[in-house]
């Protein structure tokens, strides 16, 4: 795995999505919000530990930045399989829409931010598959550049 084009194509990757959801969440009805979710794993795991909550400018932040690096190391799994790094970028996208829309339950968190509407579940599918096309493009563009 060339770990320069792995880590460089996992942060692009997760900063386009990160860009894409704001994007959507200004601009679309029922767009996924991805955002409110990760504030509500923060202030959950916060609360059970009796952790004082900072404010909520600061809970958005600390979950921007958990977003993009958490994404950001999963996208770099796109070096895993180099000679199919746009395949591989498309099936981890995949994956990480499917745990968006079946993991909040399961966590006890709120499903309406990834699941309200059967728009919202395709907007969600379809920002985590962008991000790993992305990464995928991203790995093979650098790849053939022979960065490493």
């Amino acid at each position: 795995m060339k770990t320069l084009a792995s880590l460089t194509s996992g942060l692009v990757s997760s900063v386009a999505l990160t860009l894409l959801h704001q994007t959507l969440k200004n601009n679309v009805s029922h767009a996924p919000r991805m955002d409110k979710l990760g504030m509500e794993a923060l202030e959950s795991t916060m609360e059970s530990v009796g952790m004082a909550l900072p404010s909520k400018n600061k809970r958005y932040y600390a979950t921007m930045a958990g977003d993009i690096a958490g994404n950001a190391g999963y996208y770099a799994l796109v070096g895993a399989n180099p000679k199919n790094s746009i395949v591989t970028g498309a099936a981890l996208g995949l994956m990480a829409g499917i745990g968006a829309l079946a993991l909040p339950e399961k966590l006890g968190l709120s499903q309406k931010y990834s699941n309200e509407t059967t728009k919202t579940q395709l907007l969600t599918l379809g920002l985590y598959v962008s991000a790993g096309l992305i990464a995928g493009v991203v790995h093979k563009l650098m790849d053939r550049k022979k960065y490493r």
